[in-house]
């Protein structure tokens, strides 16, 4: 297994046999269900490829027909219920006597709408528009070209290590700080949950496991292994943005080990991770102990609040800037000393 040795193309290095992004890869069956390519929505949006699929959803690349500008749009298609009716565009619960779980699943999915639509920040993905039609629910949004984070550090795309943790790890922190303020939790941060532009500027997407964390009561379980804390795996456990805090922790350890940490419910009994200077020796010390902490089984354990992430990142990005500044400073040097000796020896 490959260690990290703290250098910018190690970012994401050997990790295409170890990562794989759960309902990120098309199945056959989902292509099997999914609209047809045209298809009209409100004779306003003409369905392109299917872009991921989910337990509950289904994910197309789309065109608005008017302005012909690219969007996304989420339909609700719960796998394990749903089946499109004669029409191949309608959806139906296919399963007897689940009637009644179907139609809360989808006003489930459709609190998401209503709750993307109030958020307005440079960092999460814009709303453009909820619609039912053919017996389901459609969310569109923006379209954000790019990779997501977790395809962004397997193949090793981010340009320097400083630019990494400034340009595109700090920007997500102020994301975060901004859902709290809101009384919102996002539940689901993950790589595959952020998208990366060409300049390496992040954008945070899928809010259909979001709260009000405020108002508490039962929430939906919707968990992803090993991103995701204990709490989230319980309808009635306390959830607050602690739990987005050990989410974020487990991406950031994703980005540098190569892997997830273990899942939680393999931490029961030894609350532990491997330690993440055995496998990126280039962490110092303060980030390596600020994300062990961000994972710790309790909540209560956990830093209250994103500062200490954001303390954290930046003394990175000023250790690689320096470094990498130095670098840059041998570089030409040596560049001279080969030219000068080239020369010498003509």
């Amino acid at each position: 297994m490959e260690e990290s040795t703290g250098t910018a193309p190690d970012i994401g290095r050997g990790m295409q046999a170890r990562t794989a992004e759960r309902g990120n890869q098309v199945a056959q069956t989902v292509n099997e269900s999914a609209l047809k390519r045209n298809t009209r929505l409100q004779n306003k949006y003409r369905i392109g490829k299917v872009m991921s699929s989910g337990e509950l959803s289904i994910v197309y690349k789309a065109r608005h027909i008017e302005s012909g500008s690219w969007c996304v749009i989420k339909e609700f298609f719960p796998q394990a219920l749903a089946r499109r009716d004669r029409d191949r565009r309608s959806v139906r619960c296919r399963v007897p006597g689940a009637r009644a779980q179907f139609e809360e699943q989808r006003d489930i999915f459709a609190k998401e709408g209503p709750l993307l639509e109030r958020l307005s920040h440079p960092c999460i993905v814009d709303y453009v528009d909820q619609f039912e039609e053919g017996g389901t629910v459609y969310l569109v949004t923006a379209y954000c070209p790019g990779m997501t984070l977790a395809q962004y550090i397997r193949e090793g795309q981010a340009p320097s290590q400083a630019r990494f943790y400034k340009e595109t790890m700090l920007p997500i922190i102020d994301a975060l700080e901004y859902i709290h303020r809101q009384g919102l939790i996002h539940r689901d941060i993950k790589p595959g949950n952020i998208i990366i532009d060409r300049e390496g500027r992040p954008k945070l997407i899928d809010f259909g496991s979001a709260v009000h964390y405020e108002a508490g009561g039962r929430q939906p379980i919707f968990t992803t292994a090993g991103y995701s804390a204990l709490e989230l795996y319980s309808e009635t456990a306390r959830q607050d943005p602690t739990a987005d805090i050990y989410s974020l922790a487990a991406t950031l350890y994703f980005c540098l080990c190569g892997q997830p940490p273990l899942d939680v419910t393999q931490r029961l009994f030894r609350d532990q991770v491997e330690p993440i200077r055995q496998r990126s020796r280039g962490t110092t010390p303060l980030l390596a102990r600020v994300v062990t902490k961000g994972l710790a089984i309790n909540a209560r354990k956990r830093p209250a609040s994103l500062n200490p992430f954001r303390i954290a990142l930046y003394a990175e990005h000023l250790k690689w800037a320096l470094k990498e500044r130095l670098q840059g400073q041998r570089l030409p040097d040596q560049a001279a000393d080969q030219e000068s000796m080239s020369r010498g020896g003509s």
